[in-house]
């Protein structure tokens, strides 16, 4: 039993998700960054464009290695999919409702400074974006093992 327990620590280790999981985090705080310091509007600064576009990419990457666990309806899960993913969904709601408030607060701090809140559109974006990701990231970064399920099947 302990020698299981240290191939999944080594598995986890090796798992091409958590190197996925940790660039998205990475490129949602750089879109952060780009959203604030950009000219006016994000929506129309090529690096932040980029960016999203990326972070579309590698989210899609990641939603697939996690198999949409965090993301499929109810019915279409296991016992223990489900399990996982009302555990991670949770965490990704309060991290919606958290960001929206980042942004509300911040509107009424910077209300005097048009210039301020033309970037708020692109922040709400950035911070929404990341927040919907933060299940999949969990599961990526939890090392819950969402191909589990298609192991046991085939044994």
């Amino acid at each position: 039993m302990s020698r299981q327990g240290a191939n999944e620590t080594t598995d986890l280790a090796r798992s091409p998700m958590r190197p996925v999981a940790l660039a998205l985090c990475v490129l949602s705080a750089a879109m952060v960054v780009l959203s604030l310091i950009s000219d006016g509007n994000a929506f129309s600064d090529s690096w932040w464009l980029v960016a999203f576009v990326l972070w579309l990419l590698l989210w899609g990457v990641l939603r697939s290695m996690t198999r949409g666990v965090a993301e499929r309806p109810r019915a279409g899960l296991d016992e223990r999919e489900r399990g996982l993913r009302d555990q991670v969904s949770f965490i990704g709601y309060q991290c919606a409702v958290g960001a929206g408030m980042v942004v509300v607060l911040l509107m009424v701090v910077f209300q005097n400074q048009p210039d301020m809140i033309e970037r708020m559109p692109a922040l709400l974006t950035t911070l929404m974006l990341a927040a919907s990701a933060v299940p999949s990231i969990i599961l990526a970064m939890s090392g819950a093992s969402v191909e589990d399920a298609d192991a046991d099947q085939d044994e």
